[in-house]
């Protein structure tokens, strides 16, 4: 029942190209990168200072105790210190300051290229998907840049430079702690290689549950009207223990790794200690310099520590770039032409010119042939999948045609720019959908610059003025989640409103009324024969009853113009039209 996309699973560790396409983004930053670097560097050298100038402070306790020696080593001591807080500090700040920044670019540079992107797209892949990218995978990739890379660096910086200082103290105690090593590097590629299955399994299990989660809450209206809350609690539950069972294994996992890592730690630690001391007694090693080997090898196994947790971090950020990538590399379909300038203030005659299109392999408009004057209400009806929304769709041109071509007042629409035509084209869809905010707000959406008092004029026209008075806030109502406030026939007269505020030249009504009661559909049929007077407008409508005003109907059958005139004509013409019109009208719903 539920798929699982295979891009929640976690890829590898290190990607190159992913790398270098995330360095992109750091790149425009990069001063403040090669400073964030350098405070790393500083901090991790100033770290590995502090235990250098402490040893030799014992040595001088244990040795010849010269008071000035001492207080110079306090004092070098306490200059560390400060030096070593002002670089993390400053370390810390800039490398969170370019994750943010990072997130800033990406999500601006995800949601640009999503507005160029034809809606076939969302709805193949899912506004769920999508988001997911967006937010959860670009978070990611923020903890990557974040925590991750800077981690990473640090650590391996760390690691270096405690194998340099006690390779320099002491070459053969520096060995004899580093026996330990082969052990622990065999333990660790075997936990890394479980670690990967475990974490694998947690990452589909609760992607498991989020998309059952989501699921049931959209369709709960069902599951009660069929009484199968039982059964969808189980099936939750089910997932549920899954996800759980996966994360005690991965907890289980991750508590093994500290306490050998420990282990290792402490047993080189013995060794340090029951040779060093040794050394000590015959002189060969100063007491000042087995402290510094002690405290190095307790540090020497928590960058180790880290960097097999980092590992996750590396993994989950390959995985998210590759699917934030994957988004960003999609093409968009329709794009504008070089040299394509800007459509002047259109009359609203369209052509469409022997026009094919299709989808995929599949032609759907065959030598489409229709022309619309200026001013004239023309009505596409025909059964579904005749091509009347794919009509509509070249002419807002989300599709290209094959052949042919699509024109307003005589300019291929290919030839314009998007923005310009759409800015003088005014659509109202069947499913209306309200952006969070006033009623205000949605009314101008399509025209910002619309004054308060168009706003109202239009809604008065349209119908919908005394309704919105009526709310408690008027127009300055907040409307919740796609207007679920709102009856259905409330936000259709919201739609049009908004529709007749941003004052389309041609204005498109795509199943606008299917979804409305006869009362409202009255209501809306008189402001229509008022407002689309000289405007010209295209009508698609199952309800034929709806269409009658028209000043012509096209009927289309299997991608085809079939017929076409006014109401009455295609009635006394006995055809096609009136075959679907006495048969809808024979419908049990006809009366509505």
């Amino acid at each position: 029942m539920h798929q699982i996309d295979p891009d929640d699973l976690l890829g590898k560790a290190y990607d190159a190209r992913i790398v270098r396409r995330l360095a992109a983004f750091i790149a425009p930053y990069r001063r403040r990168a090669a400073a964030a670097l350098s405070l790393i560097i500083a901090a991790t050298v100033l770290d590995l200072l502090l235990p250098k100038l402490f040893s030799m402070a014992i040595d001088e306790v244990s040795g010849p105790r010269r008071a000035a020696t001492l207080n110079m080593l306090g004092v070098a001591f306490l200059a560390v210190l400060g030096a070593r807080f002002v670089a993390s500090w400053g370390e810390m700040y800039l490398v969170a300051w370019l994750g943010n920044r990072v997130v800033f670019d990406l999500r601006n540079r995800m949601f640009r290229h999503l507005q160029t992107l034809t809606i076939g797209y969302v709805d193949r892949r899912g506004v769920g998907s999508i988001m997911s990218r967006i937010q959860n995978d670009v978070g990611v990739i923020n903890e990557f840049v974040s925590e991750g890379l800077s981690g990473v660096v640090s650590n391996a910086l760390v690691l270096v430079g405690i194998v340099a200082l006690m390779l320099w103290t002491n070459w053969r105690l520096a060995l004899l702690a580093f026996v330990v090593m082969p052990a622990m590097a065999l333990f660790m590629v075997a936990w890394r290689r479980r670690a990967i299955d475990t974490y694998r399994a947690t990452r589909r299990t609760i992607s498991a549950v989020n998309a059952n989660l989501a699921e049931s809450i959209a369709g709960v209206r069902i599951t009660q009207a069929f009484a199968q809350e039982p059964r969808t609690i189980a099936r939750f539950r089910t997932l549920n223990k899954a996800n759980l069972t996966a994360s005690v294994d991965a907890a289980r996992l991750s508590s093994i790794l500290f306490p050998v890592v420990n282990l290792g730690g402490a047993v080189a630690t013995a060794a340090i200690v029951l040779v060093g001391g040794r050394l000590v007694l015959g002189e060969a090693l100063s007491i000042g310099e087995l402290v510094l080997f002690v405290a190095l090898i307790d540090r020497f196994f928590e960058p180790i520590r880290d960097l097999s947790q980092q590992y996750n971090v590396l993994q989950a950020a390959m995985a998210a770039g590759e699917r934030v990538f994957d988004v960003l590399d999609v093409t968009p379909d329709v794009r504008d032409r070089p040299g394509a300038y800007e459509l002047p203030p259109i009359v609203g005659r369209v052509d469409y010119d022997d026009v094919a299109f299709g989808y995929g392999d599949t032609e759907v408009l065959h030598g489409i042939d229709l022309h619309i004057a200026p001013g004239e209400t023309v009505a596409f009806v025909g059964e579904t999948g005749a091509g009347k929304t794919s009509m509509i769709n070249l002419l807002l041109r989300f599709v290209d045609v094959w052949s042919g071509r699509v024109a307003i007042d005589g300019h291929d629409v290919r030839d314009v720019t998007q923005a310009s035509l759409r800015a003088q084209l005014g659509i109202v869809l069947q499913d209306t959908f309200l952006f969070a905010g006033s009623i205000h707000d949605n009314l101008r959406f399509g025209n910002p610059e619309a004054e308060p008092e168009a706003i109202e004029r239009a809604a008065r026209e349209i119908g919908a003025h005394e309704f919105i008075a009526a709310l408690p806030d008027g127009y300055a109502t907040v409307v919740q989640e796609r207007g679920a406030s709102l009856s259905v026939g409330q936000r259709q007269l919201l739609a049009f409103a908004r529709a007749l505020v941003a004052d389309p030249r041609i204005l498109i009504l795509d199943e606008a009324t299917s979804s409305i009661d006869t009362q409202t559909e009255q209501q809306i049929q008189q402001a229509l024969r008022r407002l689309l007077r000289g405007r010209t407008s295209l009508v698609i409508a199952h309800r034929l009853s709806t269409i009658r005003t028209a000043d012509r109907v096209v009927v289309m059958r299997g991608g085809r113009i079939v017929e076409q005139g006014s109401h009455d004509a295609l009635m006394a013409h006995g055809g096609y039209y009136r075959r679907l019109y006495e048969t809808q009208q024979a419908m049990p719903h006809a009366a509505d």
